[in-house]
């Protein structure tokens, strides 16, 4: 508990810069459902049946969602301080009432140093670590999060698969979905 009230008290004190994380109310804007349902990229709605919520989602479908720069160690799924405070605002924004009950998927992504296995693995370690720790150090409900890897097979940047830019946390609504 001591280890906990520590933890909180070095991230709550934390400074944050408005530039370097999206804060709790951007992030609650992207992940807010349209009333036009799940869409693909050409404006289609989307057959719900057959889209499995607990594995990788057809990459043409256009839901609700925040990338998040999330850092980790190199090559590790342990979290760094900044990863831990760009965390806060996506906390914050997942308890907020309007959404505090739809599903969201937690996709990692990475660039593309290393083979696609290790960055599978890693990609999906990540994205367990980031739902681990929004659920102990902040409670969201973990029934509400589904983690999820990419590894570097969507890629943010498609012409340059090194780009930093294809790192990050995918936070995807799929209340659409339901």
């Amino acid at each position: 508990m001591i280890k906990r009230i520590c933890f909180l008290i070095a991230v709550l004190a934390a400074p944050v810069s408005a530039q370097d994380f999206q804060d709790s109310t951007s992030i609650l804007q992207k992940l807010m459902p349209q009333n036009t349902g799940p869409m693909v990229r050409s404006m289609t709605p989307v057959a719900k049946r057959g889209i499995n919520i607990q594995g990788p989602l057809p990459a043409n479908v256009d839901l609700p969602k925040v990338d998040l720069t999330v850092n980790f160690e190199l090559g590790s799924a342990r979290l760094t301080t900044d990863g831990m405070i760009a965390l806060r605002s996506l906390a914050k924004a997942l308890l907020h009432p309007s959404i505090a009950n739809m599903t969201f998927q937690v996709a990692g992504h990475t660039d593309g140093r290393g083979d696609a296995f290790m960055n599978q693995g890693l990609s999906e370690r990540r994205a367990q670590a980031v739902v681990e720790f929004l659920t102990v150090h902040y409670e969201v409900p973990n029934n509400q999060l589904i983690p999820i890897g990419y590894g570097f097979n969507r890629p943010m940047d498609p012409t340059n698969l090194m780009n930093p830019l294809n790192r990050r946390v995918e936070i995807i609504n799929l209340q659409p979905l339901s």
